[in-house]
This record gives C-alpha cells, structure tokens and sequence, in this order.
C-alpha cells in the first residue's frame, strides 16, 4: 500500500498548507486561471448531465463498426457492445446540484475543461499513434499529454472514492497532520474553517489542484516510449495503470509521483510506457505474446468495474483477478476511542491507493522485467 501521495492530498485540502505546495506547480496553458475562466465562461448554458470518466474519443480507438466491447471484471460478464458514449459515465460526475435541484453553475466548468482538453488531445494522441514505436522525445507533446493523464487519473470514479475518504475523514485526524506540518494553534483553525460545505465540491476542487500540484509533474519527468504489440490489448474505466515495480511486492499499489511504470495502452496494439526517472527502456520497443498477455492481466486488475476492448477479441473475460479488497471510512465511534496520532494513521492508510494482489501467492510477477533495470 502506498502512502506517499496522500499526505500530499491531504494537505491540499488544508489551506493552511498551500503555499509551500503552490511552489510545486506544473506550469500548462490548460491549468491556468485563464483557461480555467474560459471553461467557466463556455459553460454557462451547458445542460449535459452525462458526464464521461473515460472520454469517449479514446475508447473510440476500440471500437468496431462503432462499438465496444465492455466486460464487467468482477462477475466475468461481457455486456453487448456499446457505443463509446454509452459507457464510463455517471450522472453528473462533475457537477453539485444547487439549492433549487438545478445544476449548480460554477460548478459546471469542469465537465466542459475536460472537454475543451480532449479535444486538443484526440490529435496529441493521433501523433504518438504516428510515432509508431519507440522513445517519446517532443517535450512539448509530453506536457500536454502529462496534463492529459493526470486528469484521467484525478477523474475516475476510483479516485474520487479514495479524495472523499479524505475529505469526510475526522477532524482530530486533519488537525494532527496540520499540527504535524508545523502550523500553531490559529493557523490550524484558520485553515479548518476554509473547507467548503459540500464534500464532493471539494473532492472536485482536488480533481484539478492533483493535476497542477504533484501528478502532472511526476508524468512529465518520466522517460517516455510507444510500444507495438501483434496480441490486442484491452483497456479500462481506470485506464492509467501505475506499478509499483520490483523491490517492491505485489500488494504495494503504484502512485504517479514514484511508481517504477506507468502504462497507458493508446490502441488495441500499441501502449505508452512511462518509466520513473533513473529506469530506462531496454530492447525492442515490440512486446511478445507473453509481455503483452501479462500487461492486459495489469489493465483488468486495475479496472474499479469494467475494461473495454474491440468486439470479438474476448480478452478480459479469460482473465480472473482478485476482488478489490474492502475501504472503510472512519467512523465517529472509532475515532472516539484513537488518538489524534491513530486516527491519522487510519485515514491516510483508508485513503491511499489499493491493489486487488493483496494475496501474494496468487499474484503474477510484475510485468515485463527488462523495465526495471537501472
């Protein structure tokens, strides 16, 4: 279990703690106030509701004759195939609703921000598709795409669980890491009584800060490359894939700041494989059989509930993978009986990004080995 994003997390949903956090910024066009005010002036009279955690440009890549082919990971079910812009979407994901049960209107920006990106990116994606195979070297492809892939790790339905587990956590837990961080006694009131009112306001406020703050940055500095595959590859509502590589077991979940591989399959036959600093590809950028068979196990295991992959290739209804282990949030009896200090343990233990190989003995060695080579 990885735990080292969290406090991170944790600290931008304290004010107290933003300025120091602010210096990390990772300066894009598209994180900015600008651009953010844009999105907010477009959206004034959207109506959409069905807002996509997945863009439908991308799954598009899988699709036949129109189609995807969706299986459900946990029952092993394949439903019948699908337009993309019939699946990986909740009711307005990225929206409050209002006093009046309308939507509410700042917050509708974000749902057209995602879309005014994907835009842009359905080309950036056209290019590395282009690039065939091999070490992405555009730098400024790369800062779009980090931009990119940051928010569709920040959007998901999974992370969205892991941001409200933080947000609904117990105060004397919030108060501890502030203490801890150094502030005195009115900074961490002050900074207490800045949260907004609404949890998933605020989980949607830390959808964009992850971006700007750690998760954007932590994609750019890696060392990128296009690989190509004969085998199809399937892809999920969860569609970055982090490892967390050797020395590391299996049990321990990737983060975007310091997992050894972040993957991204692009199409069913090629797949962008971030390496963390220090890690260099090694050898063909071509994955045999066995390489590609055991990064389609990763895209299943990483699904919260569903993968995606071209009608008729029947890939993921093969592949058994564990269910995901149990999160449970704090309650206000437990915490009674913890100290400030324990109950901060639990919360950031509650909230830190989970693996389905809890058990090591059925869990398949990390992928791909010539990877993890310095």
């Amino acid at each position: 279990m990885e735990l080292s994003e969290v406090p991170h997390r944790l600290g931008r949903m304290l004010p107290g703690l933003m300025d120091a956090i602010m210096a990390m910024r990772f300066e894009h066009e598209w994180l900015s106030d600008e651009f953010v005010a844009e999105s907010k002036r477009q959206a004034e009279n959207e109506t959409a509701k069905k807002h996509h955690y997945v863009p439908q440009m991308y799954l598009r890549r899988w699709a036949v004759n129109e189609m995807v082919q969706p299986v459900q990971v946990d029952t092993g079910d394949a439903d019948p195939p699908q337009p993309p812009k019939e699946v990986a979407h909740e009711k307005n994901f990225y929206s409050l609703p209002a006093t009046d049960n309308t939507m509410d209107t700042p917050l509708k920006w974000i749902e057209k921000h995602l879309s005014r990106i994907e835009d842009t990116c359905a080309h950036r994606l056209d290019s590395l598709e282009k690039w065939r195979a091999g070490v992405v070297s555009d730098d400024d492809l790369k800062k779009d795409l980090a931009v990119f892939l940051g928010l569709q790790i920040t959007r998901t339905v999974s992370n969205r669980k892991r941001t409200l587990v933080l947000v609904n956590g117990p105060d004397a837990a919030k108060r501890e890491f502030l203490k801890q961080s150094g502030l005195g006694p009115e900074a961490i009131e002050e900074s207490m009584s800045k949260r907004q009112d609404d949890p998933k306001h605020e989980a949607l406020d830390l959808m964009i800060k992850d971006v700007q703050n750690v998760t954007a940055l932590g994609l750019h500095l890696r060392e990128w490359a296009v690989y190509r595959t004969d085998a199809p590859l399937v892809t999920c509502d969860d569609p970055v894939i982090l490892l967390a590589g050797p020395p590391n077991t299996r049990d321990r979940a990737g983060v975007a700041g310091n997992s050894a591989v972040a993957l991204y399959p692009l199409n069913p036959n090629q797949v962008l494989v971030m390496l963390k600093p220090g890690l260099h590809h090694r050898g063909r950028y071509q994955l045999d059989q066995t390489e590609t068979d055991s990064i389609n196990t990763e895209v299943v295991a990483a699904a919260t509930k569903t993968t995606f992959e071209r009608p008729g290739d029947e890939i993921a209804i093969k592949i058994e993978v564990p269910p995901w282990p149990e999160r449970q949030e704090l309650d206000d009896e437990t915490v009674a009986r913890l100290s400030p200090q324990a109950a901060l343990k639990e919360l950031l233990t509650d909230a830190a990004p989970r693996t389905r190989w809890v058990d090591l003995h059925s869990a398949p060695p990390w992928p791909v080995p010539r990877w993890y080579g310095n």
